[in-house]
């Protein structure tokens, strides 16, 4: 994934963010809060899940041994498992 779509898409979760401090600001009822921050969470992943796909693009490009290969994918995919 390109850094400006990466931006963008961040960009656009932050938006998100801003507005759902809002709603709880204005007191929305949470049923609405929570479908924004669950649309929130999707997004979130969308992105991660592109830049992990595009690393390992990248990675298998690369003219890496075999086993460096596959410890850098290990890392990745662990990070990555963390985060959810």
């Amino acid at each position: 994934m390109e850094k400006t779509k990466v931006l963008h898409s961040l960009r656009r979760v932050e938006g998100q963010l801003r507005g759902i401090q809002k709603m709880v600001d204005e007191g929305r009822p949470c049923d609405e809060v929570l479908v924004q921050l669950v649309a929130v969470h999707a997004a979130i992943g969308r992105i991660g899940t592109d830049i992990l796909l595009n690393e390992v693009g990248c990675r298998v490009q690369q003219d890496l041994t075999p086993e460096k290969e596959l410890e850098r994918l290990e890392k990745l995919l662990l990070t990555y498992s963390e985060l959810k």
